[in-house]
């Protein structure tokens, strides 16, 4: 893998955190409006809603940034080496 592409996919994993947070945490609202609608009052529901929120894209967040940092060394693996570390070859 270029180098080049490595970084690049490295910048936009990191621009992604905020997204999958935010996708989360809206997917939890939803499922915390399913929830909440068999509660039978409305600052319950809310409170449901926003709770299931909040700890839906505190994990996401959570397991992206946790992922991110390791992405470095799974990337330092898979990079073309640079010129100044090539090991010359034998010629026959």
């Amino acid at each position: 893998m270029p180098r080049w592409l490595a970084h690049f996919l490295l910048v936009v994993g990191w621009l992604l955190t905020p997204v999958c947070a935010w996708g989360a945490s809206y997917f939890g609202l939803w499922a915390g409006a399913k929830i909440g609608v068999r509660l039978s009052g409305p600052g319950a529901m809310i409170g449901v809603s926003l709770g299931i929120a909040f700890c839906g894209g505190f994990a996401v967040l959570a397991l992206w940034v946790r992922m991110m940092r390791r992405v470095p060394h799974w990337l330092a693996h898979r990079m073309a080496p640079r010129r100044s570390q090539e090991v010359p070859r034998a010629t026959d």
